[in-house]
């Protein structure tokens, strides 16, 4: 049962689980220009892709929802200048996986997939009522993981309890996603912490821990962390943090909440999925 030796000095504060806050979206904004281009994700004000229209390259959890810091229609047309949250009719994919729009932010609430290169209007229940989109996030499923036999134990990193490695072989199994690991023993935390006694794994998405995933690999890592999610209990998961967010069996009822355990490429788990195993201490 022992584990693969991990990247050496991959931080991370775990868990502090506060209280939601707002995702800034102004730096991603910069760089959208009102053109639905190719491998983009556009919001139009109106139904039927009319009106002014709000590119997107990435997920956002969260589109604020007043001038100056929110995500605006950028395009020519009725709406320019606008806020987009709960203020589109209509939706154009141009990436090449599945978008899936949400009611409320955090990519929670009802929600509407949108298939590649697909031009739809929002349904009844989202039309006006859109918080939050998230690539990727129902491109379709990986399949149903076995039920985790092993009971709740500790040892010491590097290496993983039996229960952990039940995961880390059903994600290699299933997923294909092999670079997964408990990681050396880390003095910095506590000898109870999840990564220390075992209880933990760090998947690796983009190229190299300490670098930002392409739109690919992000899209690829919230594939992983909503197959988690989904097989929390079957698989005796805890909680998941990827991409600035975390979501915990605890307050599943939630969805994904903001991580505030840090921040940056790797504290903020931009560059690796994290998934916690239920376990003695409960950290």
């Amino acid at each position: 049962m022992k584990k693969k030796i991990a990247y050496a000095g991959l931080a991370g504060t775990l868990l502090s689980v506060a209280v939601m806050t707002a995702t800034a979206p102004t730096a991603q904004a910069a760089a959208r220009d009102g053109v639905c281009d190719a491998g983009e994700f556009c919001l139009y004000y109106n139904s039927g892709q009319l009106g002014s229209v709000s590119d997107f390259t990435t997920s956002v959890g969260d589109y604020g929802a007043t001038q100056p810091d929110c995500y605006e229609f950028k395009g020519a047309g009725a709406g320019q200048g606008l806020c987009v949250k709960n203020a589109a009719a209509s939706v154009w994919n141009r990436t090449s996986g599945t978008v899936t729009v949400y009611f409320n932010s955090n990519y929670g609430g009802s929600s509407q997939a949108v298939a590649t290169g697909v031009k739809a209007n929002l349904n009844a229940t989202l039309k006006n009522q859109n918080a939050s989109h998230q690539f990727g996030s129902s491109s379709g499923s990986y399949g149903a993981p076995g039920t985790n036999p092993y009971p709740s134990a500790a040892t010491v990193a590097p290496a993983a309890t039996q229960r952990t490695q039940f995961v880390d072989n059903e994600i290699a199994r299933l997923t294909g996603e092999t670079q997964c690991y408990v990681g050396a023993y880390r003095s910095y935390q506590a000898a109870t912490s999840n990564h220390n006694t075992g209880n933990a794994l760090d998947c690796t998405i983009s190229n190299a821990i300490g670098t930002y995933p392409t739109a690919a690999q992000k899209a690829q890592g919230w594939k992983l962390a909503e197959w988690l999610k989904q097989y929390a209990v079957r698989l005796q998961v805890r909680y998941v943090i990827w991409d600035g967010k975390i979501w915990s069996v605890a307050r599943s009822s939630e969805g994904w909440r903001t991580y505030t355990g840090g921040s940056g490429v790797t504290d903020g788990h931009y560059d690796h999925v994290h998934v916690s195993i239920q376990n003695p201490y409960g950290d």
